[in-house]
């Protein structure tokens, strides 16, 4: 018989991800109210942002639907304006550039067949004009004491053209002043002043172009109306449909993006718009006034706005049906006025958060400061919960280190429950910022926030806020997590 036993040493078992899955859902329902403290924190974290993006995803699509709006409301006059009145290089400059931000092919290809231009060449133009329009909003926006400065008291065009005089005195005053942000860094101002004079030479060949076009459609506009003495406007309102379709097809012979369809909606917006001038002229004579006062016992008389919004009354209705008017055009008005009203409302509360481009995705800089803060201060919360539930677990380390848990598997097992905890805690966060930021989108914007709502961006909204939420959570952990899984078995078994 030997003297020496034999051991028999089996190979290790592993865990598999569902075994590890459930052993952190057993260590989150036994640590509950740790877990649901720093549950806590995740969801604050994650509401927070996705309040803030879902808020900027809601501003934005109803904003740019709001601007939309009341450009079609205005589309008949500003067509009109556009094909028969001569254009400054400022206005060119500020239709070109609107047009590269947008990237409106149809506004790129009317101003390259009118000006007989390629459409690549105007493309290229156009970005440079949004160049110039860029900077001149920069130069005019320079705090006062450092313009002054830089560009003397020149504004405009003018300030160009005087840095332009001495562009090495312009960089030479413009480096100290490093927190003076520069559209495209120093290096893009520098590029934009080299090609300054070929760039305006172009635009002025462009414009010119463009001008003589305008006589042309000018003439065709002035054979049309024959020996008629009234405005444009009103001879496009009592012409027959035949006549302007005819001038329809001259002005879209001249190279005008200009159909059948825009006519009609020029005419209606045209006619709606002398019909309620027709009415404004009625409201507003003094015998009116006085009959409106009496009839509706005003202590204070009404302005003719005022008095849009009450043609539903019966008494309304009397008055002006006596004057000529049906009950459908009262009706027509009394929308216009309410609809118009809204909007313009709307516009002002918008005006200065909606843009164009879009390019910093919607938030403020304040938005962002406020949300890099409250990162920092939830991870530095979720890394303290952390570090306060490994220190109550140092015997349960050690003991799992004894049966044979790997260094490897101890740090997996503590990020995968930081995990976990990340992504409940952020779907319930997303919920909550996203109830919030509804509620005070229909207090704020009304219907409209549904009319132009974005599913799509919602729920990319709704995603990149669960990611933060998950993301936050496993990078709190893992200096705790790294820490727990280095510990000795001896050490962690002495810790009381």
């Amino acid at each position: 018989m030997s003297k020496y036993r034999e051991i028999d040493v089996k190979k290790q078992r592993n865990m598999t991800w569902g075994e590890t899955f459930h052993l952190c859902i057993r260590g989150v329902k036994h640590r509950l109210l740790r877990s649901v403290l720093t549950l806590a924190v995740v969801v604050l974290a994650v509401a927070f942002f996705m309040f803030l993006l879902s808020e900027s995803m809601i501003v934005q699509t109803t904003g740019k639907g709001v601007a939309s709006e009341i450009s079609e409301n205005r589309v008949g006059q500003v067509t009109f304006t556009r094909m028969l009145e001569q254009a400054t290089e400022l206005i060119t400059v500020r239709r070109l550039a609107t047009a590269s931000i947008l990237n409106d092919e149809k506004a790129l290809k009317e101003f390259a067949t009118v000006t007989e231009m390629d459409v690549a060449a105007v493309s290229a133009l156009a970005k440079k004009a949004y160049d110039e329009r860029t900077y001149l909003d920069w130069f005019d926006n320079i705090p006062s004491g450092r313009r002054l400065v830089l560009v003397h008291k020149n504004f405009g065009r003018d300030a160009i053209e005087f840095a332009l005089e001495d562009r090495t005195r312009f960089f030479e005053d413009l480096a100290p002043m490093i927190d003076l942000r520069v559209p495209g860094k120093k290096e893009g101002l520098a590029k934009f002043f080299e090609g300054y004079k070929p760039y305006r030479s172009e635009l002025t060949a462009f414009n010119n172009k463009w001008n003589e076009k305008i006589v042309v459609a000018r003439e065709k506009m002035q054979a049309a109306k024959g020996d008629f003495q009234g405005t444009d406007e009103a001879w496009i309102i009592q012409a027959t449909e035949e006549q302007r379709i005819a001038l329809q097809k001259d002005f879209a012979a001249v190279g005008f993006a200009f159909t059948a369809d825009d006519m009609k909606v020029m005419y209606e917006q045209f006619a709606e718009a002398a019909l309620y001038d027709r009415m404004f002229a009625v409201l507003s004579s003094q015998e009116l006034r006085e009959i409106w006062a009496k009839e509706f016992r005003e202590t204070q008389r009404s302005s003719a706005e005022d008095k849009f919004k009450q043609f539903s009354d019966k008494r309304a209705i009397k008055l002006m049906t006596e004057r000529g008017f049906t009950e459908a055009e009262l009706q027509q008005i009394q929308a216009r006025t309410k609809k118009l009203g809204t909007l313009t409302t709307l516009e002002r509360k918008l005006s200065g958060v909606v843009s164009l481009d879009n390019t910093k995705g919607g938030l403020s800089g304040r938005q962002i400061f406020l949300l890099s803060i409250s990162f920092v201060v939830c991870m530095v919360g979720i890394t303290n919960a952390m570090l306060m539930s490994i220190t109550e677990r140092f015997r349960e380390i050690a003991t799992m280190k004894c049966l044979g848990a790997t260094d490897r598997y101890i740090l997996l097992q503590f990020m995968m429950e930081a995990g976990l905890q990340g992504f409940f805690g952020g779907i319930l966060g997303v919920v909550i910022g996203f109830v919030i930021s509804i509620l005070r989108g229909s207090i704020s914007y009304g219907s409209y926030m549904w009319t132009y709502w974005s599913t799509s961006g919602m729920l990319l909204c709704a995603f990149a806020s669960l990611l933060a939420g998950v993301a936050l959570a496993i990078l709190a952990s893992v200096h705790p997590s790294w820490s727990a899984s280095r510990m000795a078995p001896m050490e962690a078994m002495r810790v009381e």
